[in-house]
């Protein structure tokens, strides 16, 4: 693995932990989020928004990296995300449910910092574990 695999991951861990001191040495002050929600900041002050969330509504929240690719300064990372569902998230109050979400995340580098990031998710594979859609769906 190289070094810049090795920050991708510890990135998305620091991420997912919401721990913003060291999150933020990962990041450059240059930093965009390009699938940021509209109205939410794009930028390094949007990493801040990112973790609040997470560890505002995700309790007991572990990520595991599933694989990992690396072109040039770009380090694509397919990951699985599992979490017990304890605050408000997309306008769903708490329910306790423990739900699983699959992603992948691209980062461009620049040196050792990132850039850039694309993240896309199950985010519909989220609102059906948070509503128990999916549970009716079986039954």
């Amino acid at each position: 693995m190289s070094e810049r695999t090795d920050r991708a991951r510890s990135a998305l861990r620091a991420l997912a932990a919401g721990e913003l001191t060291l999150m933020e040495s990962f990041f450059s002050d240059a930093f965009v989020f390009h699938s940021q929600r509209a109205g939410k900041a794009a930028g390094r002050s949007g990493l801040h928004y990112r973790a609040l969330l997470i560890t505002t509504t995700l309790h007991e929240a572990t990520l595991s990296i599933e694989a990992m690719v690396e072109d040039g300064t770009i380090v694509t990372c397919r990951w699985r995300g599992r979490a017990v569902h304890r605050g408000e998230l997309l306008g769903i109050p708490a329910t306790g449910r423990r739900v699983d979400v699959s992603g992948i995340t691209m980062f461009r580098f620049v040196g050792d910092l990132i850039v850039e990031e694309w993240t896309q998710f199950d985010g519909l594979g989220l609102l059906a574990q948070l509503t128990g859609a999916r549970a009716r769906a079986q039954a």
